[in-house]
């Protein structure tokens, strides 16, 4: 679920330090660019609906791209017509490339519960940004732009922040793409070869919307998906930092299916301080959380007779946003690398979820990794995932351990 927790956690005091106490850049649910406009339900999906151009920046250092925000028409996970962000980036240098410029759609482990932690924010805010996984994983995109590739960004959550609404990160990753193949000033070619990647929740995000897109966006055609740290079972991932040295964090996921999944009524199985956890995090990152309420357990926030864990009912839920129970595979070749000894992101939910798309023909390349752990493979797996994509993008034959 985290991405590059130990990044986040060195840059935070780097960030208190030097961030002004008023921001630069407003957050996003006080900026009216972010509002969904009125009489769009007729719209094509992926409409492009307003945009702008921006600075993008990574920490203290601007992106080498021309960059804009672009405000899409979309369906959000309660089935509603919805306005969605992505950030547009392309490299300043020519591409060099056989065939057009590729096209990637990167999912940053976006991870909370307020508008402070979507990547729209951090890369148009840099360091007034603070701290998020999103600010974490400007780097990453830095590498990205760096093989020449042309980036879209969604801000996948939408604009009420819709941690685990699983059907709105499909159809906010799919529509991006469409909005950026429509974006003008962008100029992505018709044929550029589509990609999809992500770490951690950005992987989780990355998958439902991979498994969605023959039905949702057939017209996409994917060349490839790099899937770093799934979360493929989101109930194992909960239970892993339930209790650990970032519990805290099972007090956003709770937010988040509340929030995603209203009729679950979440706060029914939680006593008085549980609740009074949740309503202190409205607005929160998953590090805020985890800062907070280090080695929180699950059973802490539980009521008697209620319960949170052992539930069959909120188990139907959260399988709403668990790849591994969701319909549907990829069309494109998959990689997934991920640390064996993983803690957030159990290997075993990972291995099932490749048993899965092996069984629906797709290809899948495994690449598990026996040293280091969630947030170490963060960046020991970079190199693969780069070297998978680009092969995917170059036309190259797929490799598959299935």
């Amino acid at each position: 679920m985290t991405l590059q927790a130990a990044v986040v956690t060195a840059v935070f005091g780097l960030v208190t330090a030097c961030a002004s106490a008023a921001t630069a850049v407003p957050l996003p649910d006080q900026d009216s660019f972010y509002t969904t406009p009125p009489g769009i339900a007729n719209l094509p999906n992926g409409t492009v609906l307003a945009s702008r151009s921006i600075d993008a920046k990574s920490f203290l250092q601007p992106l080498p791209a021309n960059a804009w925000q672009v405000q899409y028409k979309t369906i959000d996970n309660q089935g509603r017509p919805s306005a969605y962000l992505a950030t547009i980036l392309v490299p300043q240098q020519e591409w060099t490339g056989t065939g057009p410029r590729p096209l990637l759609s990167y999912q940053v482990a976006e991870d909370g519960v307020g508008s402070k932690c979507a990547p729209s924010y951090a890369l148009r805010g840099g360091l007034d940004a603070g701290p998020s996984n999103a600010f974490a994983e400007t780097g990453v995109i830095r590498l990205a732009l760096q093989q020449g590739w042309a980036l879209v960004v969604p801000d996948y959550q939408g604009p009420d922040s819709d941690f685990f609404g699983a059907d709105g990160y499909a159809h906010g990753v799919l529509d991006g793409i469409r909005a950026a193949k429509a974006f003008t000033p962008a100029a992505i070619d018709h044929a550029a070869p589509i990609g999809l990647w992500g770490y951690s929740g950005g992987a989780q995000s990355t998958a439902i919307a991979a498994q969605a897109q023959s039905s949702y966006a057939p017209e996409l055609h994917l060349t490839g998906a790099a899937l770093g740290g799934v979360v493929a079972d989101l109930e194992a991932t909960m239970s892993g930092f339930s209790g650990g040295i970032a519990g805290g964090a099972v007090v956003i996921g709770l937010v988040g299916l509340n929030r995603s999944y209203p009729e679950a009524d979440v706060g029914q199985y939680l006593n008085e301080s549980g609740r009074k956890m949740l309503a202190a995090s409205r607005t929160d990152c998953l590090h805020d959380a985890a800062l907070a309420h280090p080695f929180l357990s699950a059973t802490d926030l539980e009521a008697w007779p209620g319960s949170i864990t052992n539930n069959a009912e909120l188990s139907r839920v959260v399988r709403k946003a668990s790849p591994l129970f969701r319909e549907g595979a990829p069309t494109a070749p998959v990689l997934l690398y991920h640390a064996i000894a993983d803690e957030f992101a159990p290997i075993g939910a990972a291995r099932a979820l490749a048993e899965k798309y092996c069984a629906a023909g797709t290809p899948v390349q495994r690449a598990e990794n026996p040293i280091g752990e969630h947030g170490t493979e963060a960046a020991a797996g970079l190199p693969a995932a780069l070297t998978y994509l680009a092969d995917r993008f170059a036309g190259k034959p797929a490799p598959s351990t299935c």
